[in-house]
């Protein structure tokens, strides 16, 4: 097992962010197309898995952090599975920072391990890493997303 944490920032107050977290991260989990791509590190060369997002249940989330679980919807035995939590903090008036921070494991026990180590150069962390650029982007749409419906109402 692996310990992870990586940050991101983006341009909007927790408050704005929280509750959008929990949305974006809901619609991955009401999924059963959601794919990751995994990046091998070798030549540019890229795979896309078929992942299974998992929300944990209302008792372990709060406002700011959701628990979560990603794993390969199938041969799960093959790629790596993460368990722990995306949490949104606030780092100013203006800011926050999303932070996914777990574990990981890498398939195929100390096989595994080397390989990732070592011919994979830590594919399993750069995945992890494009996961929270696309959850960054997403939460970013949907408050957009959120502000024009506002606007539209206000309009009417």
């Amino acid at each position: 097992m692996h310990d992870i944490a990586i940050d991101t920032t983006l341009p909007t107050p927790q408050a704005v962010v929280a509750p959008r977290l929990f949305t974006v991260l809901s619609g991955y989990a009401a999924r059963n197309d959601f794919v990751l791509t995994l990046d091998l590190g070798l030549a540019g060369a890229a795979m896309s898995v078929p992942v299974t997002v998992e929300v944990g249940d209302s008792n372990a989330r709060t406002a700011t952090a959701v628990p979560i679980g990603l794993r390969a919807s199938r041969h799960a035995g093959w790629f790596p599975r993460f368990r722990g939590e995306v949490r949104d903090e606030a780092v100013g008036p203006l800011e926050s920072i999303l932070r996914l921070a777990g574990t990981y494991e890498t398939p195929l026990g100390p096989l595994g391990e080397v390989a990732d180590r070592t011919v994979l150069g830590g594919a399993a962390e750069r995945s992890l890493r494009t996961f929270l650029e696309r959850l960054r982007a997403d939460v970013l749409e949907e408050i957009a997303r959120a502000e024009l419906d506002v606007r539209r109402r206000a309009g009417s």
